[in-house]
């Protein structure tokens, strides 16, 4: 998807792993979908490379506006139920995981944009986008290695910027201290 396949000769490693990251999250803005205010992710059952709170943080990043809820890959909500209108569906379900057989199309009527993971013939025809993860040539044959790439792949295909680095966000504290009080010594250490 955003590898560089040609060979870069004179680059170190640490170069080259740079601008890998600047082709990540180009690709990710090209992909950025406009007016997210709501985002439902169905989490994996199979392996968990991001918690929820690191998911919230990246679609926040991405979309600073958006109200971020979570389903199981069997369509139970986790937390906060969700409305029944979202901008923006990300399924990380993938092959071989039990979800219920109608709960794609529920996910359809409810998603503005629907992005997810190539898991049978039905869901090519309820989501937008769907990532191929066996049509990719350089799979890891570790499983979790392989899940971990797969959902930044479709963090990506959803415009979910996926740098390791970190965006600089503003500081919302309205006061900064200046100064600390004097430590005070415990009576009991006296």
């Amino acid at each position: 998807m955003w590898r560089y396949e040609g060979e870069l000769v004179g680059i170190d490693a640490e170069s080259k792993e740079c601008l890998e990251n600047i082709m990540k999250l180009t690709w990710a803005k090209q992909h950025k979908i406009a007016g997210v205010r709501t985002v439902l992710i169905v989490l994996s059952e199979s392996f968990l490379p991001f918690d929820t709170d690191s998911l919230r943080q990246k679609v926040l990043n991405s979309y600073p506006d958006a109200t971020v809820f979570f389903y199981s890959t069997r369509g139970k909500p986790l937390g906060v139920h969700p409305p029944e209108k979202i901008d923006l569906l990300i399924d990380f379900t993938g092959p071989h995981q039990y979800q219920p057989f109608l709960l794609p199309r529920m996910f359809r009527k409810m998603a503005r944009v629907a992005v997810g993971r190539k898991t049978g013939w039905l869901r090519n025809k309820f989501y937008d986008t769907v990532l191929d993860e066996n049509a990719e040539p350089n799979l890891s044959p570790d499983p979790q290695i392989r899940e971990l790439e797969t959902q930044k792949k479709l963090l990506g295909l959803a415009g979910v910027l996926n740098n390791h680095s970190g965006i600089a966000l503003p500081d919302r504290g309205t006061i900064t201290p200046r100064e600390l009080p004097p430590l005070q010594r415990s009576p009991s250490l006296l």
